[in-house]
């Protein structure tokens, strides 16, 4: 009897689903990772929870810290667990947009970009881009030593914070005034930003919870 009934709801479902798709979604509110305030970001619709997991959202950072100094800097967050209506999120990414890095680069100054891995405490390990920028034209040597100097104090730091308190300096513009001054015992500087970061491995006690939830959403399914 159960299963009949199952199979008619089933039924039921699936015409109201050719009719009308939108009838039978829900909308979830998405929240950013606890270590970044764990605020509301944006609200999505999907007809079944385990259908948002690992789903990936770009918004500003604006949209969590309603600073409008802010919009530049976009942010990538991944949906690992619902909890309810709720859809909680991981940090996936930061990028700043292409028209605030043009508005950097001026005649006469050099561009100088450093690229490297770090690992924070708590094992979460990053691929970051760093961009500075001089008050004048660099030979090759000097942006040489420049990231040199930027990678290592870079490299330094993250290995001495966990995740959150990363972000927090990134955001807070704070990694940005300690890699400036690194860079300037090289040559004076007009600014160094933190471009981008993509997330090349979780917490290994994260990735187990992850796939933990995604068995469970796949044996519901």
């Amino acid at each position: 009897m159960a299963e009949k009934q199952k199979a008619v709801a089933k039924q039921e479902k699936a015409a109201i689903s050719k009719r009308d798709p939108w009838a039978l979604k829900k909308w979830f509110n998405v929240h950013a990772p606890s270590y970044m305030g764990g605020v509301l970001v944006a609200e999505v619709p999907a007809s079944e929870p385990q259908k948002l997991l690992m789903r990936t959202l770009e918004i500003s950072l604006y949209d969590v810290t309603k600073d409008i100094s802010h919009l530049p800097i976009k942010l990538r967050f991944q949906i690992h667990r619902v909890e309810g209506l709720r859809a909680l999120t991981r940090f996936k990414g930061l990028e700043l947009t292409r028209d605030y890095i043009r508005s950097l680069v001026r005649r006469g100054t050099s561009k100088v970009t450093a690229i490297t891995e770090v690992r924070t405490k708590d094992g979460m390990v990053m691929r970051v881009t760093v961009m500075g920028i001089t008050t004048h034209r660099v030979g090759t040597a000097q942006k040489s030593a420049m990231r040199k100097r930027i990678v290592e104090t870079l490299t330094k730091k993250a290995a001495e914070m966990d995740v959150g308190q990363f972000l927090k300096e990134v955001t807070e513009g704070t990694l940005a005034a300690d890699l400036f001054l690194a860079a300037k015992k090289i040559a004076p500087m007009r600014k160094v930003e933190v471009a981008k970061i993509k997330v090349l491995k979780y917490p290994p006690e994260e990735e187990v919870a992850v796939k933990e939830v995604a068995a469970e959403a796949a044996a519901a399914s």
